[in-house]
């Protein structure tokens, strides 16, 4: 082995050591922290958002007469029903579609706290790789 492989293997073993400051921690916990309080913001708003517009289609179907117990009687609804499908509504209308929404009480999908938890614990693993990743020199 030559001088020049003999540094060169030197080199790339002290390279690649674990070397990880206290200040490197504490860096990586304030980015963490940063970036969990930043994707309970946005997270939150977009489902504030997305919850506030099922809300107004949800309250435009019971002012229409789709209740959670089926048509309301002589609502707008109902005459249109009458009027339009008699006793038989089809499988695939949007009348069934609208009866079905506007009886269903219950959001479907996970809820906010578990979103919010979700997408904190890949935040924090994307933080941990790219500090990390940047130490072991992966990237500069």
């Amino acid at each position: 082995m030559t001088a020049q492989q003999s540094v060169d293997m030197d080199r790339f073993s002290n390279a690649t050591a674990l070397d990880i400051s206290w200040s490197d921690l504490y860096a990586v916990g304030v980015v963490l922290i940063a970036l969990s309080i930043f994707s309970i913001i946005i997270i939150g708003s977009v489902k504030l958002l997305i919850l506030s517009f099922k809300a107004l289609a949800r309250f435009v179907l019971y002012l229409l007469g789709f209740r959670p117990g089926g048509v309301e009687r002589d609502s707008i609804a109902s005459r249109y029903q009458s009027k339009n499908y008699g006793g038989h509504v089809p499988d695939d209308s949007h009348f069934a579609r609208f009866q079905a929404y506007g009886a269903d009480s219950e959001d479907e999908g996970r809820s906010l706290f578990a979103i919010i938890v979700g997408s904190g614990i890949w935040l924090a693993g994307a933080g941990y790789v790219y500090v990390l990743g940047r130490d072991w020199g992966w990237w500069n």
